[in-house]
């Protein structure tokens, strides 16, 4: 039996695939102050906490 493994984490390329959405809409909404804006892990690596995507969807489908 094979266990899925769902990530906490997802990086901009996961996201944009994750959310349908484009990298620049994704920064706009992160300059508008209305996206979750991630957590800086390194130099140059930014991740986004799934739960907090996932609470911003629902939201965005008129859920929560």
């Amino acid at each position: 039996m094979s266990k899925e493994i769902h990530p906490r984490l997802l990086r901009m390329s996961g996201l944009v695939k994750y959310c349908s959405l484009s990298r620049a809409y994704i920064y706009l909404k992160i300059k508008e102050g209305s996206f979750p804006p991630g957590k800086k892990l390194s130099i140059g690596v930014t991740a986004f906490e799934k739960s907090e995507v996932d609470t911003w969807l629902n939201q965005q489908m008129g859920g929560e």
